[in-house]
């Protein structure tokens, strides 16, 4: 790679893998750490822990008025029943879930591509795969409800507890 002394990064699943700068593994998608041990620097920020964190703030906040929607259906007197129609809180989840999903998510969704793309199957390309369709037959139920047979529909009510 470099000359010796300047900074190597590797993966630490594939230590074959050697960049002389900061990246994502060709193989795994996971992010490359130095390979060498160095105090830290006070000054210097990681900006892929930054922009995680801001992400998971920002999910963090769209995802508790649906936590909280998804607890007041059980609670005695159907809550939600009484703030909005049926339609209008699927609507309103959606809107919520859309920016946690595709923005919050994005980095995993890079990550679980690249794993594909690299055929290297690995935790990404499960997260990715995993919320991908839970999102996409949400979105579909949602936008065209009638697609649904409708005992589909009668036992989502009867898991729900609404039948």
């Amino acid at each position: 790679m470099g000359a010796p002394g300047e900074p190597e990064d590797t993966c630490p699943m594939h230590p074959d893998i050697v960049r002389d700068a900061p990246g994502t593994c060709p193989i795994c998608g996971m992010a490359l750490e130095p390979r060498t041990i160095a105090a830290p620097d006070q000054g210097e920020e990681n900006p892929e822990l930054a922009a995680m964190t801001r992400r998971f703030w920002v999910s963090a906040v769209l995802t508790a008025p649906l936590i909280l929607m998804a607890i007041a259906h059980d609670l005695p007197g159907h809550v939600n029943d009484n703030v909005a129609a049926s339609t209008t809180l699927r609507w309103v989840e959606l809107a919520l879930a859309t920016p946690v999903v595709l923005w919050g998510g994005w980095p995993f969704f890079v990550r679980a591509w690249q794993s594909l793309v690299h055929r290297s199957l690995n935790m990404f390309t499960l997260i990715g795969l995993g919320v991908s369709v839970a999102f996409l037959d949400s979105l579909v139920a949602t936008l065209f409800p009638g697609l649904f047979p409708a005992s589909y529909a009668a036992e989502a009510r009867t898991w729900l507890g609404e039948a």
